[in-house]
C-alpha cells in the first residue's frame, strides 16, 4: 500500500492513510511474515521500490511449489538485515553452493545456522562456508555434525564465522568432556548464554562448571545449570556470588533444600532477562490467588510462567484478573483445564485481554449441548500453541472443512491427529487437510485408515503436512511389508522412534530391522523392537553397535539368553530416555534390597520400574527408604500387596513420600476392623 506510486503526492497519502489505521490493525499488517522480512532488510534504509520487492519476491530461487519459499526468505532477510535489498545473482550463488546441498535439494537446517551467524553482515564467500563445514572438530562419524554447528551458531549469532582454532578450543575443553566424550547438553546450555556473544573463555567456563552453588553429590548439577542457563540466555555468564544468592532464597527452598520445581518456573519467566529480585521472586510466590490450602498452587505458577515465558515477572492485578476472569470459573472455582488451553495458546506472549478470553470460550462452534466443549478447545490450543487467540472464523473454517466430518458431525479423532501435526504451527490450509486425508496409501476398504495416520501424525507433530510422495515412500518399504501388506505393528515401533522427528530415511529403517541382534529364529524379534522403540521414543534411531551393546550386557542375560523380562523393565525405565549405561544397569539389578534368596527379586523390580517408568534410574537410596518404610512392613517382611497398590498410583510420577504414603495407609477411610482394607486401596490405586 505504502509503494504505491512511490515518489508522487500518493506517496504521502498512502503513509497519512496507514498511520491513520487502528493500533491493532497495524500490528496485524506489521506482524504479516513478508512485511516482517521486508522491513528487516530494509531497516534503516528507508522504503523499498516495488520493483525491487517484486524482484526479490519472485526470484525462482526463492520459489517452492510454484509460491514463494517463506523459510528461505526468512534466512536471506536475517542476513540481509539493514543491507539492503541482495542481487539475484548473488541469492542463486548462496543457494546453489555445493556445500549447501543435501540429496539434489538446498539442506534448509545448513542455511538456518549459516544466516544465524552472518545476521546483518551480508552473503558470506563460498570458500568460508566451505571452511567452516569442513572443519574436522565439527565432524561426527564422517559427517558435518549439525547438532554441533547449531551451538556454535547460536555462539556467533551475528558475529560471523567463528576461527578454526576458537571451535576447537572450546569444544575441547576438559570442562565439557564426559566419558571422554564433547558432553552436547553442558555445550547447549553454555551457548545459550552465550548466544550472540562470541565464544567464551576457557577460564570462565571453567569457573561457572565448577561453582560449589552448581554442584550435587560431587558432580555437576545439569538441571540447575539448565535453569541459570536459560535466565542468562544471550547475557553471558553470572557472577558466582549472584548464582549464589539466587539459589539460597529462602522463597526458593523446602524442606532445606533448593526448590528445582520454583526455580523451573522462574527461570522460564526469566528467560532471557537475567537473575530476578529477591522482592519479586517473593512477590510473585505469595500472591493469595496463587495460593491453594495455605500452599503454593505450583499447577497455576506453572500456567502464568508459560504465559510469561521471556516477559519478566507478571504484574500482581494481571494475575488476579486473569484467574478470577468469569469465563475461566467452574462450579465456583477456577477452570485449570481451560487455564491450560489458554496458557499453552499464549504462551511467552504474555497475559490475553479478558474480552479475548470472553470472545474465544463463547465461539458457537466450540460449543456442545450448552456447553464449551473442552476437547475441541484442546485441539485448537494445541494448533495455536505459542501464536496466540484464533480469529473466530478461523475456528469456524476449520470446524465445518467437510473432510473433517464423519455422519454429518465433527470427527474429533481426525482432528486430534491433523492437530497433532500442526501443534504450534496454526491452522492447516483446508486443501492440505484434504491431500492429506485422501491419499490412497492411507485408504483401507475405501475408508481412511485411522490407524495408519495415528502413525503419520506422531512422526509429523509439530512439523506439519508431509508430503504425498514422502507417505506413499513410507508406506511401500519393503522392510515395512508383511504377507504383501504394510505391517502396522512394525510402523508403530519405527513411529514411535520417530515422534515428532519426521519421517525416517529407508536405509535407517531397513539397518534397525536387519540388526542380528535383534533377530530369532531368522526373523524379526518384535518384543525386542517394542522395548528398544520405547527406550528410543522421540529420539530418533539407535546406533547397530548401542543396540549390541545393551542386548548383550551380562546383567541382562539368563541361561545364555537374553532375559527379556528384565529387559522390559530397564526399558520402562528408561522410556524415551536412551539406551542406559551398563554400569547403572549392573548396580540397579545389583541393589541388596532387591535380592531375594540370592537372586534378583523381579517382582520388586516390576514395582520399582512401573515408579521410575519414563523417569531414568532410581538412586540406590531412594530405592531403600521406599522398601524398608514401616508402612510398607508386615510380619517384619515388605508387605508386596501393598507396593504393588503404591507402585500402581505412582507409575511413572518416581518415587513418592514417606509422608504421603503413611497419610494414604492410614486414612480412616481405608480401614476395616482397625485394619487396612486391601481391597479398597486395589480399588483406589486402579482409579
Amino acid at each position: 500500500m505504502l509503494l504505491v506510486g512511490e515518489g508522487s503526492s500518493r506517496t504521502k497519502k498512502n503513509i497519512n492513510a496507514f498511520l491513520s489505521i487502528e493500533d491493532r490493525d497495524v500490528q496485524a499488517i506489521a506482524s504479516y511474515p513478508l512485511i516482517k522480512s521486508i522491513s528487516s532488510i530494509c531497516h534503516g534504509k528507508g522504503f523499498p521500490k516495488a520493483g525491487d520487492v517484486d524482484t526479490l519476491l519472485k526470484l525462482p530461487s526463492l520459489q517452492k511449489d510454484g509460491q514463494l519459499d517463506r523459510q528461505l526468505l526468512s534466512s536471506i532477510a536475517s542476513m540481509m538485515s539493514s543491507r539492503g535489498f541482495p542481487k539475484a545473482g548473488d541469492v542463486d550463488t548462496l543457494l546453489k553452493l555445493p556445500s549447501l546441498q543435501k540429496d539434489g535439494q538446498l539442506d534448509r537446517q545448513l542455511l538456518s545456522s549459516i544466516s544465524s551467524m552472518m545476521s546483518s553482515r551480508g552473503f558470506p564467500k563460498a570458500g568460508d562456508v566451505d571452511t567452516l563445514l569442513k572443519l574436522p572438530s565439527l565432524q561426527k562419524d564422517g559427517q558435518l555434525d549439525r547438532q554441533l554447528l547449531s551451538s556454535i551458531s547460536s555462539i556467533c549469532n551475528g558475529k560471523g564465522f567463528p576461527k578454526a582454532g576458537d571451535v576447537d578450543t572450546l569444544l575441547k575443553l576438559p570442562s565439557l568432556q564426559k566419558d571422554g566424550q564433547l558432553d552436547r547438553q553442558l555445550l547447549s546450555s553454555i551457548s545459550s548464554m552465550m548466544s550472540s556473544r562470541g565464544f567464551p573463555k576457557a577460564g570462565d567456563v571453567d569457573t561457572l562448571l565448577k561453582l560449589p552453588s552448581l554442584q550435587k553429590d560431587g558432580q555437576l548439577d545439569r538441571q540447575l545449570l539448565s535453569s541459570i542457563s536459560s535466565m542468562m540466555s544471550s547475557r553471558g555468564f553470572p557472577k558466582a556470588g549472584d548464582v549464589d544468592t539466587l539459589l539460597k532464597l529462602p522463597s526458593l527452598q523446602k524442606d532445606g533444600q533448593l526448590d528445582r520445581q520454583l526455580l523451573s518456573s522462574i527461570s522460564s519467566i526469566c528467560n532471557g532477562k537475567g537473575f530476578p529480585k529477591a522482592g519479586d521472586v517473593d512477590t510473585l510466590l505469595k500472591l493469595p490467588s496463587l495460593q491453594k490450602d495455605g500452599q503454593l498452587d505450583r499447577q497455576l505458577l506453572r500456567s502464568i510462567s508459560s504465559i510469561c515465558n521471556g516477559k519478566g515477572f507478571p504484574k500482581a492485578g494481571d494475575v488476579d484478573t486473569l484467574l478470577k476472569l468469569p469465563s475461566l470459573q467452574k462450579d465456583g472455582q477456577l477452570d485449570r483445564q481451560l487455564l491450560s488451553s489458554i496458557s499453552s495458546m499464549m504462551s511467552s506472549r504474555g497475559f490475553p485481554k479478558a474480552g479475548d478470553v470472553d470472545t474465544l470460550l463463547k465461539l458457537p462452534s466450540l460449543q456442545k449441548d450448552g456447553q464449551l466443549d473442552r476437547q475441541l478447545l484442546s485441539s485448537i490450543s494445541s494448533m495455536m500453541s505459542s501464536r496466540g487467540f484464533p480469529k473466530a472464523g478461523d475456528v469456524d473454517t476449520l470446524l465445518k472443512l467437510p473432510s473433517l466430518q464423519k455422519d454429518g458431525q465433527l470427527d474429533r479423532q481426525l482432528l486430534s491427529s491433523i492437530s497433532s501435526i500442526c501443534h504450534g504451527k496454526g491452522f492447516p490450509k483446508a486443501g492440505d487437510v484434504d491431500t492429506l486425508l485422501k491419499l490412497p496409501s492411507l485408504q483401507k476398504d475405501g475408508q481412511l485408515d485411522r490407524q495408519l495416520l495415528s502413525s503419520i501424525s506422531s512422526m509429523m507433530s509439530s512439523r506439519g503436512f508431509p508430503k504425498a510422495g514422502d507417505v506413499d515412500t513410507l508406506l511401500k518399504l519393503p522392510s515395512l511389508q508383511k504377507d504383501g501388506q504394510l505391517d502396522r505393528q512394525l510402523l508403530s515401533s519405527i513411529s514411535s522412534i520417530c515422534h515428532g522427528k519426521g519421517f525416517p530415511k529407508a536405509g535407517d529403517v531397513d539397518t534397525l530391522l536387519k540388526l542380528p541382534s535383534l533377530q530369532k529364529d531368522g526373523q524379526l524379534d518384535r518384543q525386542l523392537l517394542s522395548s528398544i522403540s520405547s527406550m528410543m521414543s522421540s529420539r530418533g534411531f539407535p546406533k547397530a553397535g548401542d543396540v549390541d551393546t545393551l542386548l548383550k550386557l551380562p546383567s541382562l542375560q539368563k541361561d545364555g539368553q537374553l532375559d527379556r523380562q528384565l529387559l522390559s523393565s530397564i526399558s520402562s525405565i528408561c522410556n524415551g530416555k536412551g539406551f542406559p549405561k551398563a554400569g547403572d544397569v549392573d548396580t540397579l539389578l545389583k541393589l541388596p534390597s532387591l535380592q531375594k534368596d540370592g537372586q534378583l527379586d523381579r517382582q520388586l523390580l516390576s514395582s520399582i520400574s512401573s515408579i521410575c517408568h519414563g523417569k531414568g534410574f532410581p538412586k540406590a537410596g531412594d530405592v531403600d527408604t521406599l522398601l524398608k518404610l514401616p508402612s510398607l512392613q508386615k510380619d517384619g517382611q515388605l508387605d508386596r500387596q501393598l507396593l504393588s497398590s503404591i507402585s500402581s498410583i505412582c507409575n511413572g510420577k518416581g518415587f513418592p513420600k514417606a509422608g504421603d504414603v503413611d497419610t494414604l495407609l492410614k486414612l480412616p477411610s481405608l480401614q476395616k476392623d482397625g485394619q487396612l482394607d486391601r481391597q479398597l486401596l486395589s480399588s483406589i490405586s486402579s482409579i
